[in-house]
């Protein structure tokens, strides 16, 4: 039973007189029998005091050696202390059949998956699980290293058997079930344990983990209703924005998708999917003006974005606006042949063909099987007088697309 003392002492540290209950905690201490002085540790560790707090567990372990209640306490305390070396040599000195050996197990499991060794930390479990393979808490830390390792059918088979387990009343297995069989390809079932799951208690990880799922197997309504509950619960949620506004294109819905994805925007002003695909959506309900705003935003956080880059000459091409191509793309670091097509094509409209045509030479090998490539940079050649280099472009040009009747005919007027 706790010290009226220490209880005094924890009541005014937890009413704001912080110092002056740990300074009488420190006086009672000092003369505290054993169990006062674990409980004090364990006091300091929760209020974050973890050097003070190993002092007391270390003179404890020295009076009580293989005593599991305090090793294990240490063992958590070395790992607060990122010596996780030490917590596994704590750990290891639990014997076999102390009450505290399965927990030590699944302790040595964790810290041993956290170094990269797995299969150090699963054989930990699998040994353990073998001397007492009824105990649900054991199965249930195998089923989830078997999930976070990426185990998906082994987490499923482990998973299923503790559906309705008393022991993991506080854990939601169904969800744990329902995210393993997604992971797995398995999403009809997926989303019965998701309803099940969600039944039970609701779950923003859950919820979107059940959208991604209806997601999958083109269920955009269910998806649509599980990230609309999923934004009204917590609206700060930045990744269900896409998804839904995804759900809701595919539904036909691209007013609502615009909405979402601005809704998103508010959220995460820095999220560029979020601003293409607004750019994106603008365009499909012809607000080109619009959708230039959101893809120079986007150029603004990032200029190296080439789909931003490359959607927005595609709008600039629309409103024949060259000289603005020119001014974007006109950079003696662009690579992208495509863009760097454009940028030809807008040097054409604007007649500055030698400036075209040195673009077109430096891209020419990635477009050599593109007959409209081909015949536009013949015709800037034939333009520019080199009209032998002008017809092998045309020829290449007609044998990769026979059916284009004005180059034949133009051909043929020539020969």
């Amino acid at each position: 039973m706790m010290n009226e003392q220490l209880k005094w002492a924890i009541d005014l540290v937890e009413n704001g007189q912080y110092e002056q209950g740990i300074e009488h905690i420190k006086q009672l201490l000092q003369n505290a029998d054993e169990e006062t002085s674990f409980e004090i540790a364990m006091l300091y560790q929760e209020w974050g005091m973890v050097q003070e707090a190993h002092k007391i567990l270390i003179w404890l372990q020295k009076r009580h050696p293989g005593d599991s209640h305090i090793l294990m306490a240490l063992a958590e305390i070395e790992i607060d202390l990122d010596k996780e070396d030490q917590a596994i040599e704590w750990l290891l000195t639990i014997h076999q059949l102390d009450e505290n050996y399965l927990s030590a197990q699944v302790l040595l499991a964790d810290l041993y998956q956290a170094q990269g060794l797995e299969e150090a930390a699963e054989r930990r479990l699998i040994n353990a699980r073998k001397l007492t393979p009824n105990e649900p808490l054991l199965t249930f830390a195998l089923a989830e290293f078997y999930a976070t390792t990426g185990q998906s059918t082994h987490a499923v088979e482990l998973y299923r058997t503790l559906i309705g387990e008393p022991d993991l009343e506080h854990e939601n297995i169904e969800l744990k079930l329902a995210e393993v069989l997604s992971y797995s390809g398995e999403f009809e079932e997926a989303l019965n344990h998701y309803k099940k799951g969600l039944e039970e208690a609701t779950s923003i990880d859950g919820l979107f983990g059940y959208a991604v799922t209806a997601i999958q197997i083109k269920q955009f309504r269910t998806a649509i209703q599980a990230l609309e509950e999923l934004k009204d619960i917590d609206p700060q949620y930045s990744t269900l924005y896409p998804l839904l506004a995804k759900a809701y294109e595919e539904e036909g819905a691209i007013e609502e998708a615009l909405e979402t994805v601005k809704a998103g925007i508010k959220v995460d002003e820095f999220n560029e999917q979020l601003l293409l695909e607004a750019a994106t959506l603008s365009m499909k309900v012809k607000d080109t003006s619009m959708a230039e705003h959101y893809l120079v935003e986007v150029l603004n956080k990032d200029p190296e974005n080439i789909d931003a880059l490359k959607k927005l000459v595609e709008i600039k091409r629309e409103k024949e606006a060259f000289a603005e191509i020119i001014s974007l793309l006109d950079d003696e670091q662009m690579t992208d042949p495509e863009l760097l097509w454009y940028l030809a094509s807008a040097y054409v409209e604007e007649d500055a063909l030698e400036n075209a045509r040195d673009i077109y030479q430096q891209i020419v090998a990635h477009f050599n099987e593109n007959a409209a490539f081909l015949k536009e940079y013949g015709e800037v050649q034939w333009q520019l007088g080199a009209q032998d280099e002008a017809m092998s472009l045309f020829t290449q040009a007609l044998a990769l697309d026979p059916e284009d009747e004005d180059l034949l005919a133009f051909l043929e007027r020539i020969e």
